[in-house]
């Protein structure tokens, strides 16, 4: 009696934990693209939160790391608080999502496309992540059932317009719902001087909200005093929280 009692206590903990943890997945795109993702899958999700990680993947490799997923106010918390299923990929093109970013973002679409619930999306990215949502991924939206959702971007986030990717991006040429884009940037986010290309995040933004603004989208551009490209204060990110005040 007290094995099978323990047996059963073991289950119970076993589904508990499969139910509200990340679980590493693999998908492969029809054109034979792969990648892993990560998943926390709402019990009775109401639709789909998707991070887009930044250069290097820190966030993919670091789940449960306090700068971004983890801890009582991290995404995974956000995702949880607001019954979305929580998709974090990883993407195919080494540690990079602008790098091959058409077929990146044709990878993603693919991958959006696979759960029941994507008619509701809020897509969220850092850095590069944010820089492939704005550049490729947003126009093909527009062949998935997506109705609702919006773009929350973080570090990034440019005009497909100053890249030569497109020069007209009509919202009601893309989605029917709606779908505001909302840019985050720290007032320092003006790139490392000491690199030889550096990534000027802050101008990167200014361009892109006036792009997707004038091409009729409900866009707002908030920055942050005092923030630089991380947006983190002791090693504890603010992104779960900034997610947090913006889905409903």
């Amino acid at each position: 009696m007290i094995v099978i009692t323990v047996l059963l206590l073991l289950s119970i903990i076993i589904l508990f934990l499969n139910s509200n943890g990340l679980h590493k997945k693999n998908f492969v795109s029809e054109n034979g693209i792969e990648g892993d993702y990560l998943i926390q899958q709402a019990a009775d999700s109401e639709g789909i939160l998707l991070w887009l990680h930044g250069d290097g993947a820190y966030e993919f490799k670091h789940p449960y790391s306090k700068e971004y997923l983890g801890g009582k106010n991290g995404i995974k918390a956000v995702a949880e608080e607001k019954n979305l299923t929580l998709i974090v990929p990883h993407t195919p093109s080494a540690d990079t999502w602008w790098e091959n970013g058409e077929d990146n973002a044709e990878y993603l679409i693919e991958l959006i496309s696979t759960f029941p619930e994507h008619q509701k999306v809020w897509i969220s990215g850092f850095s590069g992540g944010a820089e492939i949502t704005t550049y490729w991924l947003i126009e093909k939206l527009k062949r998935t059932d997506i109705k609702s959702g919006g773009v929350i971007l973080f570090g990034g986030g440019g005009s497909p317009a100053a890249e030569g990717i497109t020069d007209s991006l009509r919202k009601e040429d893309v989605i029917d719902g709606s779908f505001p884009i909302t840019w985050f940037i720290g007032e320092n986010d003006t790139g490392d001087s000491n690199d030889e290309n550096p990534f000027n995040a802050l101008a990167a933004s200014k361009q892109g909200e006036r792009f997707y603004r004038d091409q009729g989208w409900k866009t707002e551009r908030i920055i942050l005093k005092n923030y630089g490209h991380l947006l983190s204060e002791n090693n504890i990110g603010m992104y779960g929280q900034l997610l947090d005040e913006m889905i409903p």
